[in-house]
């Protein structure tokens, strides 16, 4: 399987291991058609995943479709998931 960063890097399965025991591990989600979906940030530094955990935009964007929401990874399954494109919510 291939796994891909929300900024499109390819990254492989032992590197996103690596940031979510780091906590440098971020489940970036937005809206999809009829479904919310993550995709997977990883930070060179914990401090920078944190920062970015913490960012929300949902109510604060002229349209839903560019609101983003996120949270620290905490578990490897999603992480993975998010990075394969297959994280999704509704």
């Amino acid at each position: 399987m291939t796994y891909y960063t929300g900024e499109g890097d390819e990254v492989t399965q032992q590197e996103i291991e690596q940031a979510v025991k780091e906590h440098r591990a971020v489940l970036r989600w937005s809206h999809g058609w009829g479904y919310n979906a993550a995709s997977l940030m990883i930070y060179p530094t914990p401090d920078e995943a944190e920062d970015e955990a913490g960012r929300d935009t949902r109510g604060e964007c002229y349209s839903m479709s560019d609101e983003v929401w996120s949270e620290l990874a905490d578990s490897m399954r999603d992480a993975r998931r998010a990075a394969a494109g297959l994280l999704k919510q509704g």
